[in-house]
């Protein structure tokens, strides 16, 4: 999967004064539910839009394409940041997911969402994110993943965890004022071999 299938410019920030990570956790779960609920209410708009245009589909096919989206916008329209930020620190508990050389890679599955979706922030200064080689973290990209996608889950978190052991590249990343020339620079990056 491609970083511009996960990423987006809405859901990246640079050079944020955060001091904790368990604020850094919440930055990333307010950033993730505001995407996740904006996009729930888009397609609300476009399936709206699609049952009064001229295209003539079956009933029973616009019943059940209806039936499915509505119980999607339901399970998403009322996942709030909190229940996004419990499951990535549920996820912490089981152990850190600071990779080492500053990076963080928060990550958790859950039910409500049907595609994966990533946040990207990098941090002023780094904070105490438990991480193997005792670094501060300055580098986190968080993940949340259907929870059926246990695969996808892991080629992802492992490609990422390719990407970020460049040390050029986190450097780069760490430089960063803008956050659209942030996601730029990170999808116009080669794919990382599997």
């Amino acid at each position: 999967m491609d970083l511009s299938d996960l990423l987006d410019p809405e859901r990246i920030r640079c050079h944020c004064s955060i001091q904790s990570k368990k604020r850094t956790l919440q930055t990333l779960a307010e950033l993730l539910g505001e995407s996740l609920r904006a996009r729930n209410a888009t397609d609300d708009v476009n399936d709206d839009d699609a049952e009064g245009g001229e295209e003539k589909s079956s009933p029973r096919k616009v019943r059940k394409s209806r039936k499915q989206s509505d119980k999607a916008a339901e399970s998403a329209d009322t996942l709030s940041d909190m229940q996004i930020l419990d499951a990535l620190i549920s996820r912490e508990r089981l152990g850190s997911t600071g990779l080492g050389h500053g990076v963080g890679l928060p990550h958790s599955r859950l039910a409500s969402i049907e595609e994966p979706i990533a946040a990207f922030v990098t941090l002023e200064k780094g904070v105490d994110y438990e991480s193997v080689d005792g670094q501060p973290v300055d580098l986190v990209f968080g993940l949340l993943v259907p929870e059926h996608c246990n695969d996808e889950h892991l080629q992802i978190l492992a490609q990422m965890a390719r990407r970020f052991s460049d040390a050029e590249l986190r450097d780069t990343l760490r430089g960063f004022d803008d956050p659209d020339a942030l996601y730029e620079h990170l999808t116009s990056l080669q794919p990382v071999s599997t």
